[in-house]
């Protein structure tokens, strides 16, 4: 009995110290690996992705692992000096070695072997859509597409293109023109006069150099030439903007998503009375991905809604207090390893506040695997402007999603895509809203195309209900030839109010 006693006694002390050994290295990961975002836990990803992809470039970012000639040779001597000067990459190790062990063993010890598989739950979808139905007359566009913009005020679409092109077709989808851009578009702003302000990124793949820019195009007198001034310059890989007048003083200023790679930011340029900008850091983080006015606070003054992906993932509001002061108020915060891909603010649940639903599913960087936390999710307001997770649906890949009372009947609605979906009835999926929270998810039987990064919602026919626009970028390195049938441009019609 002693001898059983002292055995389990032994035990104890060892599992004790166990629990203690992990619980530090809890504490050091929480330490370093939260500090600058939020922190993931093992169970997000695979034992093989931590270990071999994944901790490595966190290494980098801690300076355990230092730079060498094979790591430089991938950035050109802009960027080095960037980043360097960002210190991104610290020279010198921010944790020991014994540290650094200590973390890659908590991650890797606790991870699985693989992840859950939530293709079981995506069986819900329904191959019965009939709300929508593919336009056979859309134009055939190369599968290399950027941006989708369509003007409701001149029935123009616009479809700009990676190889630096715009191209502009009228609501029958008749090509009439055509911009040729220095580099892919990301946002494009319509004027009534003919003039647009075309957003360019520069370079598309990641980077870090500040070649983006925003364009005023403007058509020659006699019609024949489009002509290009820049309005601003040096930015750092562009995706989305918004024209407004954030300091209230009578003149339109710009919110800029700079999304970059290893460095970007959220940037506010303020017009001067002679028309040039002055630029001011709202988030001084790469992953700027949307901005959208609102007025979350009902105050008479537009705030800014902010999704931010790449590391630090959140959904934010950034108050406008007036005369350029701002406040910012973080929502919600996902791991790094989430890909936030899109948000869009609609009254999901009719009670008089705006809800977010937003998309995870961004599968591009260090941890190429399926991961069944990807998807689509609702966010509630409680009515104070605080935002709680209400619904969820698998969608390996999710790239973006829109809400809307698509079928009239209503309620909101949600259409969804998918850009690494894993299997083709995910490339796009519409939620009807059946009431108290609950949406059939349905696809087609036979989707044209697997896979979809680009999603607009437009009434182009002119029939009282909002079509879709889906866009397609094929990603390096291409495959050639490319599989039959894939374009670049699907236009979804909408097959009007629900039958009851």
């Amino acid at each position: 009995m002693t001898k059983i006693i002292a055995v389990c006694l032994v035990f104890s002390i060892l599992i004790a110290c166990n629990n203690s050994q992990q619980s530090e290295e809890q504490k050091l990961a929480q330490s370093y690996c939260g500090g600058c975002h939020l922190m993931p836990t093992p169970d997000l990803l695979d034992k093989k992705t931590w270990k071999e992809s994944v901790l490595p470039k966190m290494a980098l970012r801690l300076g355990v692992i230092q730079q060498n000639i094979g790591f430089y040779q991938d950035f050109s001597t802009e960027e080095i000096v960037a980043f360097t000067q960002a210190n991104v990459f610290p020279e010198s190790p921010i944790v020991t070695q014994e540290q650094w062990e200590s973390i890659v063993n908590y991650y890797v010890t606790n991870a699985p072997d693989r992840l859950p598989d939530s293709a079981a739950k995506s069986t819900r979808l329904s191959p019965t859509l009939s709300q929508f139905v593919t336009k056979a007359n859309a134009p055939k566009v190369e599968p290399f597409v950027s941006l989708l913009k369509f003007d409701s005020a001149t029935q123009h679409l616009f479809v700009g293109s990676r190889r630096g092109m715009v191209t502009v077709y009228d609501r029958q989808f008749k090509r009439i023109d055509s911009i040729r851009v220095s580099s892919p578009p990301s946002d494009l702003r319509a004027y009534p006069d003919g003039s647009l302000d075309i957003l360019l990124m520069g370079i598309m793949d990641p980077n870090d150099h500040n070649r983006g820019s925003l364009e005023k195009a403007r058509k020659t007198a006699d019609g024949n030439t489009w002509v290009l001034n820049p309005v601003l310059k040096k930015l750092r890989r562009p995706v989305n903007q918004s024209f407004t007048d954030v300091d209230d003083d009578g003149l339109e200023d710009i919110v800029m998503c700079e999304y970059g790679n290893n460095i970007g930011q959220l940037s506010w340029f303020k017009q001067q009375k002679d028309h040039t900008y002055q630029a001011f850091k709202l988030d001084p983080a790469p992953g700027a991905r949307l901005v959208q006015p609102y007025d979350f606070n009902r105050d008479g003054l537009l705030d800014f809604f902010i999704l931010m992906a790449q590391g630090d993932e959140q959904l934010s509001i950034i108050y406008n207090r007036g005369g350029g002061k701002y406040e910012k108020q973080i929502l919600l915060r996902f791991p790094p390893v989430y890909g936030s891909s899109y948000a869009d603010l609609a009254d999901i649940n009719g009670d008089g506040w705006v809800d977010i639903v937003y998309t995870n599913g961004d599968n591009a960087d260090y941890s190429m695997i399926l991961k069944p936390y990807h998807g689509v999710r609702i966010f509630l307001n409680n009515g104070k402007n605080q935002f709680l997770e209400k619904w969820f649906f698998p969608l390996h890949g999710a790239s973006k999603a829109l809400a809307d009372d698509f079928d009239k009947d209503g309620d909101i609605d949600i259409a969804s895509i998918s850009y690494f979906p894993s299997k083709a009835q995910e490339g796009f999926v519409y939620f009807e809203n059946k009431g108290n929270m609950n949406f059939s998810a349905q696809t087609f039987a036979s989707p044209r195309q697997d896979k979809w990064m680009l999603l607009e919602k437009a009434d182009y026919d002119q029939d009282g209900d909002n079509d879709l626009l889906l866009g397609y970028l094929e990603r390096p390195p291409y495959r050639f030839p490319l599989p039959a049938g894939m374009t670049g441009l699907q236009v979804l019609e909408n097959k009007g109010k629900k039958q009851k």
